[in-house]
């Protein structure tokens, strides 16, 4: 029999919408939801399959669990700097995810591998809708022989911000300089006009985004070798919202390379979600512990790029109603 998979922080905005995907991707998979209200978590997890909903303390090694229980993974929704869930997961030699965005909730667990290289199966998804936009990246690259440029521009709706985890996120993102850009195959963190990029969407609507400090532009740097990389984000209105609908999440690529024909070419792509940025974050983190679960027993650290199947996140994104369209320009 299967292990339940643990979700810790499972019944906030984007664990209600992860475990109605996995509940799709992965129907056989019992899980547990976990937070500090052992009824808020029952009472949201009697609206699922194969669901259970627990109290837990991040403060405890233990995490104040039966000794005897037995996870197939645990994936970490809060903004919780605890070390404990990861060490746990390592003691049970289990995968491990978590999607805190800020660059210093990285560096703890980056360092648990130090100790544990045998043990360690951390999947980091500290990156942008949980690594979607690196693997919709990556995957929008996939005609070009070689990379000159890319460019993402990242719309989110100011009505579609989440819950208290997610807001902790744009708090910090808010008192921090620009990110890193990569210009010429040099890294530097942008400033005045530098910081900023002009994106039009295929509506026509424009949108002016701030270099986003995370760690999306450094991956996709690497896995594409293109030369100049940056990705820059907004909070605003979305074209969906406009029209009175569902606030959307819109993510704009722009491509300059060599096609495989020797052709010089420069394309954009729209990935927009109508189900917001929450929605899409979950399905990120519902493809990283779909990922993990194929091969369970394979050790070590991963970033999206090495866990994840840019094919599988944008089978599973479009599955969810995303639209991926090139747009002319």
């Amino acid at each position: 029999m299967t292990h339940p998979f643990l979700i810790i922080g499972g019944y906030g905005t984007v664990g209600c919408h992860l475990v109605s995907l996995l509940n799709e991707f992965l129907p056989e998979l019992p899980i547990v939801i976990a937070g500090r209200n052992a009824q808020k978590a029952t009472d949201v997890a009697s609206r699922f399959r194969n669901t259970t909903g627990i109290a837990i303390d991040t403060r405890r090694a233990d995490l104040g669990l039966n000794p005897q229980v037995q996870f197939s993974g645990i994936a970490l929704l809060t903004n919780d700097l605890s070390n404990y869930p990861a060490e746990f997961a390592i003691k049970q030699s289990i995968p491990y995810t978590s999607i805190a965005t800020q660059l210093n909730h990285i560096a703890p667990k980056l360092a648990l591998y130090l100790d544990n290289p045998s043990a360690c199966r951390v999947l980091i998804q500290d990156t942008s809708f949980a690594g979607a936009l690196i693997s919709a990246g990556i995957y929008c690259t996939n005609k070009f022989r070689s990379v000159e440029q890319i460019k993402v521009g990242v719309l989110m709706d100011e009505n579609d911000l989440g819950g208290p985890a997610s807001m902790a996120d744009f708090d910090d993102f808010a008192q921090k300089e620009a990110g890193l850009v990569l210009v010429n195959s040099q890294w530097k963190v942008p400033h005045g006009n530098e910081a900023q990029h002009k994106y039009t969407l295929q509506d026509g609507s424009i949108f002016i985004a701030s270099s986003l400090p995370g760690f999306d532009a450094a991956e996709l740097a690497q896995i594409t070798k293109a030369h100049s990389v940056r990705v820059d984000l907004i909070v605003g209105q979305s074209p969906a919202s406009r029209e009175g609908n569902k606030p959307s999440v819109e993510v704009l690529y722009e491509i300059d390379g060599i096609l495989a024909n020797g052709v010089r070419d420069n394309i954009r792509i729209q990935l927009t979600h109508p189900e917001g940025q929450s929605f899409m974050t979950a399905v990120g983190v519902a493809v990283g512990i779909e990922s993990m679960l194929l091969n369970p027993k394979n050790t070590g650290i991963y970033l999206t790029s090495q866990k994840i199947s840019p094919d599988l996140m944008i089978e599973r994104l479009i599955q969810t109603g995303a639209i991926l369209q090139k747009i002319n320009i």
